[in-house]
């Protein structure tokens, strides 16, 4: 919460003004706002890592004009899949305790890191992110909000899980992260850009974007925390996902340029790859085409230009040619 409101004084959250509006934050602060007589929270988790080597053989597409998107979006859209989970337990709960709750997967006015770090589930990384030291970061937090008084589970909270490493400070590509650690500046932040901002993205740093169309991993790859393979089978199946589609790992940045609403839909329906619209992702695959794009492309993109009727696409298509 203090760095929320560090955030917002000194706009690090670029176009998310949730996150510094003062009713977000005292909902943030008291739990009580978002559920009458709250008593206990239950923090979970869902993993999704699919392991160094898969990451890198995905970045390594984007060599043939392929986009790479982060691997959390791999598979069905997870919202879904873990409220169902959340709402499944929380049920079964009040069926035999009483009492009321609420649930959310990255939606709510929750704190779901500190929360997570509250609960003994790791550690905040120099990253920002939560870090496991069984696991590492490569999972999704979900929280019920219960007015039940749960007995707590023992736990100890860990503090100083990186050490003297800078690893991912110094892999981030855009330089995001505040001095240190801990902090980041989301205006400059990969994932941000792609996902979250809604307009133009800065010229300065479409070049550093690379082939990227759809989040980063780049922080998680490095850290030492995540260096394990997924090893649930013999067929290199992420945990959550199962074996990764190319087509949409890494999708081809012409094919995405052409899409319209229907073969978009088609292409990603069910991904939280849906959630950012057509316009973001077309806007996204032209700064990476023009980041790895090569002489062969130019016409084609030329194409698109004249027809495209979306300024900002339009703007981000002349850039990359």
């Amino acid at each position: 919460t203090r760095f929320l409101s560090r955030s917002g004084i000194e706009s690090y959250h670029g176009d998310m003004n949730y996150l510094s509006r003062s009713d977000r934050l005292q909902r943030r602060r008291n739990l009580e706002t978002i559920l009458p007589g709250a008593r206990s929270v239950i923090v979970s988790t869902m993993f999704y890592w699919p392991g160094p080597s898969k990451l890198r053989e995905q970045a390594s597409q984007a060599l043939s004009a392929r986009g790479v998107i982060s691997c959390y979006a791999w598979g069905p859209d997870y919202h879904d899949i873990f409220q169902a989970r959340l709402a499944q337990l929380a049920i079964a709960i009040h069926r035999e305790a009483g009492g009321s709750s609420k649930w959310y997967v990255d939606t709510g006015a929750v704190m779901e890191r500190d929360l997570g770090e509250r609960a003994g589930l790791g550690f905040v990384g120099k990253n920002t992110m939560l870090i496991n030291e069984r696991f590492g970061s490569g999972f999704f937090l979900g929280e019920i909000i219960s007015t039940l008084m749960l007995p707590p589970d023992p736990k100890r909270i860990k503090t100083g899980g990186c050490g003297k490493c800078v690893k991912c400070l110094q892999a981030c590509p855009t330089n995001a992260f505040l001095p240190g650690g801990y902090g980041m500046d989301a205006r400059r932040c990969i994932s941000y850009l792609t996902i979250e901002h809604k307009g133009s993205i800065p010229k300065e740093l479409r070049p550093l974007l690379g082939g990227r169309i759809y989040g980063c991993d780049d922080c998680q790859v490095v850290c030492p925390w995540n260096k394990f393979e997924w090893e649930g089978d013999q067929s290199g199946a992420s945990p959550m996902f199962g074996s990764p589609d190319i087509h949409v790992t890494s999708p081809q940045l012409l094919l995405v340029l052409s899409m319209d609403e229907e073969s978009f839909v088609a292409h990603f329906g069910g991904t939280a790859i849906l959630r950012i619209g057509l316009a973001r992702l077309k806007r996204n695959a032209a700064v990476a085409l023009g980041n790895v794009g090569t002489l062969e492309h130019i016409r084609p993109l030329q194409e698109f230009i004249a027809r495209e009727e979306d300024d900002m696409v339009r703007e981000h298509m002349q850039w990359a040619e």
